[in-house]
């Protein structure tokens, strides 16, 4: 590499360190703007005036409101995923594994209210995501899967546990304490929610439901 490359390099990077914080920042008051006025009440003129852009500036970060939630969406789902892992790996696989994702999914889902409503409702007519930014989701349904069948294979589970009904069952029933608890104990910690407590025994009727004896 010649000299003006080498002088280049340094330049370019601070350039790209800056383009990709200006990206986070927005996606910050994004979110922001979202928790005030409603998940599919997005206004990037509020958000261009919190970052201290002009509109036609901010699309030369996102070229439209879709990519914006585009980008949430990924941001929140590599989250979600990264959480469920990381519980997972720390209960040592199959039937607790499974208790401790779902667990982890309430909290994320108590923790994070609006990225919860975009990543787990329809919350947003039109919107469907990327294939890039679906990517973590299917992550996360693979080491479900994966739990599952461990859990089947150790004698936790009955094996119906390992399919599509007892899939779609045990999403349910952490989809469905979150959104009791969003609906109507917003803004409580998932340690002082009025329905958070309801994940344990909501688990432990389902390992009763498909116990392996059943």
């Amino acid at each position: 590499m010649d000299n003006a490359g080498r002088q280049a390099s340094p330049s370019f990077d601070r350039r790209r360190r800056r383009h990709l914080q200006t990206r986070e920042e927005i996606l910050d008051a994004a979110l922001e703007v979202m928790s005030e006025e409603g998940v599919a009440a997005l206004n990037l003129t509020e958000v261009a005036r919190r970052v201290g852009l002009r509109q036609p500036s901010l699309y030369q970060y996102f070229d439209s409101k879709t990519a914006v939630y585009d980008a949430l969406f990924s941001r929140g789902m590599r989250q979600h995923t990264a959480a469920l892992r990381d519980a997972a790996s720390a209960a040592g696989g199959g039937l607790a594994a499974l208790r401790a994702a779902m667990i982890a999914t309430v909290r994320f889902s108590v923790d994070n209210p609006v990225l919860s409503q975009l990543l787990f409702t329809r919350a947003v007519p039109g919107f469907t995501p990327s294939a890039e930014a679906y990517r973590p989701s299917l992550e996360a349904q693979e080491l479900l899967q994966s739990e599952l069948a461990t859990a089947v294979q150790r004698n936790e589970l009955h094996p119906e546990a390992d399919s599509e009904r007892g899939r779609g069952l045990l999403i349910a029933l952490a989809a469905g304490v979150s959104s009791l608890q969003d609906a109507n104990d917003p803004g409580a910690a998932f340690d002082d929610g009025r329905f958070t407590p309801l994940i344990e025994p909501a688990l432990e009727m389902y390992a009763s439901y498909f116990a392996p004896d059943r």
